[in-house]
């Protein structure tokens, strides 16, 4: 298109939008302009801290290994600065319905009913928001005295916390008008919650107490949690009725336990390798890393399927996250294998399927994440993820070389030359070698998992803003901007995490699970099939980072009691789940693919059962088989 006629289009898009602003009702535009503007500035803050968390800690890796000097504020000002990450950008992910929720039960209801649920989720989300306010308010009132490292006021790390609480109430007011449908619903929501708050203080009509408090929590938690509530909300929810059924933790011990859960330094981790993953994709690195894939075994039969495997075995050791990865294969390959003869819900499934090897090959979140639970070392978790991420990508392949050969998938590309394979690999290698810098760094004690990922994103930097040039400023930003919002995901959930932990612990379910399992068998190897069956069943229910902070603390020391290796059932743990992504009735990962693809989600789940099977056969292995998880750290050690 000529650049005239480009401006002549855009400026009477622009027009046209201007137009359709102007015939919205007043009311609306209001509400609309309000929450652009809240938009605005909680993203550029967020934005900012993210940035000013990164510039801090890789600032401190310069000064420790150049200077033999780091700064002694350093780990201290980047928690708390991650604890505003976290809470600026939950307002903004509320904005865009972007909390993990399970609705799969919901949609399938009439409309009406369905207006009806969403105004309980409402009523739900509103409540566990308030508490978090007054929760907050008092924090900030009961904490004194001074953080002499950053010679600032104690209370001004959770000072935060009621603020955003506040905000996100304004934009569960106003998100009704904004959408134009459900006006009331907000505002009624938040009338209904407060009404809730007043009726169950002390003396309210409304009392709990005598209920068991960590009955009261799972049964809130898996009920609020069915009909659609967001998983972190429904944890903070639970965990508040729990303190109304005699608790150990009133509200503002709650709020200080998710601050205390989600700020520990080995998670700073977890926005950085996001960070990098991001910088990679908009960078056009992640390209070079399917190219290279491509030469490699594009001419095998279902050869773009395999491509699909390997490079998503490759992405695992840049990023760590399983759901931009089916996005980004969703984005990049799907269309591709339709193009040459796949169906659309086989490419989705094989997407789907290959999206579990970033949170199984280091740098796997999923392993930080249970790291931090566990109180493991991450680089012996990371460096047994080797083994299953190669077993499963593996399995996958070969699955896919059977099927592709039953239904004629597949045949039409020529095997690349040596040369040409050495091009890709040459072009490729800069993004190769950050993953074998990170694991070898951490396990050779040279670098913490954090430091590792500040170090990602300053490579991922460089690589694609000054050598392949290849991403603009804008797009850096933008791209931060996602990354923040999706780190605060991850750091909300952990946080919801901790005091419903907490709850579970004091209320000694853990030993009453151990003592149930135990006495029904104390056969290691019948209670890790009993394991195995528990976890798949929760996993075709929740995400793999709630199942980890719910399920870990409750197996993990019933294991160590039977004398199975700490190292090696956590990853029969995060395999196990990870499958719980390609199953129904959640899938998260199938839904992914299916959503950008267009593509139903009943024919991914149709074709994708062959890939389960041979993926719960390599979970059979990784269970029974430890050398799988931890042959290699025996070879290194030996």
């Amino acid at each position: 298109m000529p650049l005239v006629d480009e401006i002549v289009e855009t400026g009477n898009l622009a027009e046209a939008r201007e137009e359709r602003e102007e015939a919205l009702p007043a009311a609306r535009r209001l509400a609309r302009k309000t929450l652009g503007v809240l938009d605005s500035v909680i993203g550029a803050t967020a934005t900012c801290a993210l940035i000013s968390l990164i510039v801090i800690v890789f600032a401190n890796v310069v000064g420790r290994y150049l200077f033999s000097n780091s700064l002694p504020w350093a780990a201290e000002s980047a928690q708390w600065l991650f604890i505003g990450v976290i809470f600026l950008a939950v307002p903004l992910a509320h904005r865009g319905r972007r909390h993990l929720a399970i609705d799969v039960v919901v949609k399938s209801l009439p409309e009406r009913s369905q207006t009806a649920v969403g105004f309980i989720v409402d009523i739900i989300v509103a409540y566990a928001t308030i508490m978090l306010l007054f929760g907050g308010t008092k924090l900030v009132a009961a904490v004194g005295g001074m953080n002499y490292v950053l010679g600032l006021p104690t209370w001004l790390k959770f000072a935060l916390i009621p603020i955003t609480s506040g905000l996100g109430l304004v934009y569960l007011a106003l998100q009704g008008l904004d959408e134009g449908r459900g006006v009331w619903r907000g505002p009624a929501s938040i009338v209904v919650a407060f009404a809730l708050y007043w009726a169950m203080l002390p003396g309210g009509p409304i009392s709990l107490s005598g209920a068991s408090p960590a009955g009261i929590m799972i049964l809130t938690f898996l009920g609020s949690m069915a009909i659609g509530t967001p998983v972190a909300f429904a944890m903070i929810f639970a965990a508040f009725m729990a303190n109304a059924a005699g608790g150990t933790l009133p509200p503002a011990a709650v709020v200080q336990n998710m601050v205390n859960g989600s700020s520990k330094f080995l998670l700073l981790a977890i926005p950085f390798f996001i960070a990098a993953g991001a910088l990679m994709n908009i960078g056009g690195l992640t390209t070079r890393l399917m190219d290279f894939a491509f030469r490699l075994v594009g001419h095998l039969r279902g050869g773009f399927a395999q491509v699909n495997v390997l490079s998503s075995a490759f992405y695992a050791g840049i990023s760590g996250s399983s759901y931009s990865e089916a996005a980004l294969g969703s984005k990049l390959l799907v269309p591709q294998m339709i193009r040459h003869g796949y169906s659309p819900g086989f490419a989705c499934a094989v997407t789907a399927a290959s999206a579990t090897l970033p949170n199984i090959v280091p740098p796997s979140i999923a392993l930080l994440i249970l790291a931090s639970v566990a109180n493991l070392s991450v680089g012996s978790l990371w460096l047994a993820g080797v083994g299953p991420g190669i077993l499963m990508a593996g399995s996958l392949m070969l699955s896919i070389y059977v099927i592709a050969r039953l239904r004629g998938y597949g045949t039409a590309n020529a095997r690349a030359s040596w040369a040409e394979r050495g091009r890709a690999g040459i072009e490729a290698l800069p993004v190769l070698g950050l993953g074998v810098v990170i694991i070898g760094g951490i396990r050779g004690g040279v670098v913490t998992p954090t430091e590792a990922g500040v170090l990602a994103v300053a490579y991922s930097l460089v690589l694609g803003l000054f050598v392949y040039r290849s991403f603009t400023f804008g797009e850096l930003w933008k791209s931060l901007r996602t990354a923040a919002v999706e780190s605060a995901m991850v750091g909300l959930l952990i946080g919801a995490a901790a005091p419903f932990t907490f709850i579970l612990v004091t209320q000694q379910i853990p030993q009453s699970l151990a003592t149930a399992i135990t006495g029904f068998s104390d056969n290691p190897y019948l209670v890790l099939l009993l394991a195995n069956l528990v976890m798949l069943f929760f996993g075709m229910f929740l995400d793999i980072g709630a199942a980890i902070l719910i399920l870990t603390p409750l197996l993990l020391p019933l294991m160590v009691q039977l004398g199975i290796d700490p190292i090696h059932f956590s990853l029969v743990v995060v395999v196990n789940l990870m499958l719980g992504g390609l199953t129904p009735p959640v899938g998260m990962l199938a839904y992914i693919t299916s959503s950008i693809s267009g593509t139903p989600v009943h024919e991914v789940f149709r074709v994708m059962y062959p890939l389960l099977g041979v993926l719960l056969l390599a979970l059979l292995l990784v269970t029974y088989v430890p050398a799988v998880s931890l042959g290699l750290g025996w070879l290194i050690q030996g």
